[in-house]
């Protein structure tokens, strides 16, 4: 079941209190956004004669601040004004601005952008339709040639069980707890088209009474990062994690796979970002 409108609503908006806590691989990493950067700069460079626009699918405050070719400006849409107050790093006129909106029909006309950035962002609809619309809608705003570079969450070939992501807490150094909370979301998860419900994380979590102690002093946990799985307890938001075949499957409908890149560090195989391009048909 997918979350009601409201009830996303509640999620963003509570999200937006804790996000300064959060950490890679729930937020993009240095070595992400100089990938991004140098991308984006490749597609600047190739199309001097334009003056491109930048779509950010969120308000991602790492990608807001990324400094852009001078010719270029940037538009982040959100349906949270909540998370955009929050994180938002500030409008500057005729060089970054943000709106509120929604993602499957974009304030923007047709072929308005030349690059389109998302981080984790189709992983927050269901699984295909929602990331069909997307992939669509990502495609009606493009122009013939532009790029959509999007950060991926994906779930492993070979999935993980629960009980042994909750084992590893004190078999092995797991780096952080959005490590591990990244880790059991997609443990958890039955299927991308079920998802997983947050809050049955939470109730997995709460259930076995782990005394954080330990993990705050041997393994260097911030009691912080281990506050934030209380977003979770109550709410209806469902994401979704498909493998990078499933993925494909769907983006392939849309776009060509130019390129891919992931951090070579611990889950990076999860994280990938595929830079894509428009099949023509679909800006027809």
């Amino acid at each position: 079941m997918i979350a009601s409108p409201a009830a996303v609503a509640s999620y963003w908006h509570n999200l937006a209190a804790c996000y300064p806590a959060l950490r890679w691989p729930l937020r993009p990493s240095s070595e992400d956004i100089r990938f991004m950067k140098a991308e984006v700069a490749k597609w600047v460079a190739a199309h001097s004669e334009s003056e491109p626009n930048v779509l950010l699918l969120g308000v991602t405050p790492e990608i807001a601040d990324m400094q852009l070719p001078a010719a270029s400006s940037l538009t982040a849409v959100d349906s949270s004004m909540a998370m955009a107050r929050a994180v938002w790093p500030g409008n500057i006129p005729g060089k970054r601005q943000v709106s509120c909106g929604n993602w499957l029909a974009l304030p923007l006309q047709e072929s308005a952008c030349g690059v389109v950035i998302g981080d984790g962002s189709m992983n927050c609809l269901p699984y295909p339709d929602g990331y069909l619309q997307l992939a669509a809608e990502v495609c009606r705003v493009l122009s013939t040639d532009g790029i959509f570079i999007l950060r991926c969450y994906i779930q492993p070939a070979v999935q993980e069980r629960p009980d042994d992501v909750f084992a590893d807490i004190f078999r092995e150094p797991i780096p952080s707890f959005h490590h591990f909370k990244f880790r059991i979301l997609m443990a958890m998860q039955r299927s991308p088209r079920v998802g997983i419900a947050v809050d049955e994380v939470y109730r997995n979590w709460a259930d076995r009474n782990i005394d954080t102690r330990p993990l705050t002093s041997r393994a260097g946990w911030e009691q912080s990062a281990i506050d934030t799985i209380e977003l979770y307890r109550d709410s209806a938001t469902v994401h979704t994690f498909p493998t990078l075949a499933e993925y494909r499957s769907v983006l392939d409908d849309f776009f060509d796979e130019i390129s891919q890149f992931k951090v070579p560090c611990n889950l990076g195989e999860r994280c990938p970002i595929l830079v894509l391009k428009p099949r023509h048909h679909h800006n027809a």
